[in-house]
């Protein structure tokens, strides 16, 4: 069926939630008037299309050329995807996140305390530029060594490869100003990553994300190295930074929800969570038909089609979710989408959950009386989080 949907407009990024309810009444199939695309709707036939690298690739799309061929995440080739990514796993295993607990929480403490003075002094604060946007591009630079110095660049490079990645896909990737600044911001990272490399070259024994790819057993070209860690700086922060900003206007909208969590602090766990599944940060994900095209549901999709499963309705079948539109924190536990599913899933899933526990602990214990204090501006649809996010004392 044909669905008329802008992806790409304003309001579309301020409230999804008409569109998903009508995508999901539409069917579970659509084809995108606009941009010809067709989008999947339900929970079954996103993790299908996210799994099946026999009918669908990742290869080929916007990922490829932000981070570069090499980058495990844009790799459908199964033995290649996962000797990269293999790499890395015993950084983000739950022992390794634990330890850096101490570390996360003094940072978390350090950002909330101008945010507090400003609070109880009655100003109001952005808290996303102020907190919920830089502080896991800290961490994730910490963890690949990158100097202090370079925190604000890393958010800098961050957003400008973030930027580029909700533009429609018929977008000019030579002229657009978006795509340029994505460009300079790949290249400047790869310029600091190759200086970083040729250094840990020379002074092998460190322990960062850097040197674990520099010195792993694989031998790793150059290349392979630069496009990995540049992934790896960009995707260590971007979700989790929406993810906080989500959270926090969730936490302002169902205020008995907040009241729960600080009365229980075991629940904010199934408490953040939920937020990802009622309000993820990847609201689509993008795939493209391999050669011969394929069938699903009926419906003959040529190849070279982009294909898009709609997180945004898959986190919310009510197929798999009982009441998916309430945010309910005691609901059963089931997986949700939003870290992805199968072999391009997130890696860091398990930094994020503890960077956002650690935060969203903190700001209550020293701000629970916090409130939205004026318009929550969205960035985007298909990455999706607060862009201006004002709070002010209750």
């Amino acid at each position: 069926m044909d669905f008329d949907f802008d992806l790409y407009s304003r309001e579309t990024a301020q409230n999804p939630w008409p569109a998903i309810k009508a995508m999901q009444e539409a069917g579970p199939v659509l084809r995108n008037v606009r941009t010809g695309a067709y989008m999947v709707t339900t929970d079954k036939l996103a993790r299908n299309v996210l799994t099946d690298t026999t009918r669908f690739t990742i290869e080929g799309t916007a990922v490829t050329i932000r981070f570069g061929k090499e980058a495990f995440f844009g790799i459908d080739d199964k033995a290649l995807h996962d000797k990269l990514r293999s790499i890395w796993m015993g950084a983000f295993t739950r022992p390794a996140m634990e330890a850096m607990r101490p570390m996360i929480t003094q940072l978390a403490d350090e950002m909330i305390d101008p945010v507090e003075e400003k609070l109880r002094a009655g100003e109001t604060v952005d808290l996303e530029a102020e907190l919920c946007r830089s502080l896991p591009a800290y961490v994730i630079a910490h963890m690949m060594g990158v100097p202090r110095s370079y925190r604000d660049d890393v958010v800098r490079w961050s957003d400008a490869l973030g930027a580029a990645s909700v533009l429609p896909a018929n977008a000019d990737k030579q002229t657009h100003p978006a795509w340029l600044a994505a460009y300079k911001a790949r290249d400047e990272i790869g310029a600091y990553l190759a200086e970083a490399i040729a250094h840990r070259r020379k002074n092998p024994g460190g322990t960062d994300l850097i040197s674990q790819i520099v010195h792993s057993s694989h031998n790793l070209p150059d290349e392979f190295i630069v496009s990995n860690s540049r992934q790896m700086l960009y995707a260590g922060n971007e979700t989790t930074a929406k993810w906080l900003g989500h959270i926090v206007v969730a936490l302002d909208e169902r205020k008995d929800v907040r009241r729960e969590v600080l009365a229980d602090p075991k629940l904010m766990p199934q408490a953040l969570e939920e937020v990802m599944r009622w309000r993820p940060v990847v609201m689509a994900s993008v795939r493209l038909v391999k050669p011969g095209g394929t069938e699903i549901e009926g419906v003959r999709i040529p190849e070279g089609t982009t294909i898009m499963p709609v997180v945004g309705c898959a986190n919310r079948d009510p197929a798999r979710y009982e009441n998916p539109e309430e945010l309910d924190i005691h609901r059963k536990f089931q997986t949700n989408l939003g870290f992805g599913f199968g072999m391009h899933s997130c890696l860091g899933v398990t930094l994020a959950r503890l960077e956002a526990q650690i935060v969203i602990e903190r700001l209550l214990a020293r701000i629970p009386d916090y409130e939205v204090a004026g318009d929550v501006i969205y960035n985007a649809f298909a990455l999706r989080g607060p862009k201006v996010l004002p709070i002010a004392m209750h």
